[in-house]
């Protein structure tokens, strides 16, 4: 065998594994994983004395006094404005825990999921 003969070889058996099982600097992008939907703090019960609120890991309720600031989309409002599902956030009373200093509401979260449009009839 000729010497450039044997080098030929010897390249075609060191870089055709190479070639063959994608050895290039150009590293492949790593599968993309779903964007879980977006949670929020949203009213889980409402009434002229107290509030729950709803996260996805716990439920808290706390008592609305007559000092308890009350908000809904950045305008000062009542209780009785405030509905079950609407987002809120809510701060305790720095000298009582159980009690709203203030709760602060907007608009209910959109539920990104599409609903399927209902079949129409055909006259």
């Amino acid at each position: 065998m000729r010497p450039n003969s044997l080098i030929s070889l010897l390249l075609i058996l060191v870089l055709a594994p190479m070639v063959a099982f994608g050895s290039s600097k150009h590293k492949s992008m790593p599968a993309t994983k779903p964007t879980p939907p977006p949670s929020h703090t949203v009213i889980g019960a409402i009434s002229a004395t107290s509030i729950t609120v709803k996260t996805p890991h716990e439920e808290k309720t706390y008592k609305i006094t007559s000092s308890t600031e009350i908000t809904y989309d950045g305008q000062s409002t009542t209780v009785d404005h405030l509905q079950a599902g609407m987002r809120v956030d809510v701060t305790a009373d720095s000298f009582d825990e159980t009690v709203a200093a203030t709760i602060s509401a907007n608009a209910a979260p959109v539920d990104p999921t599409p609903r399927p449009t209902p079949a129409r009839k055909q006259p």
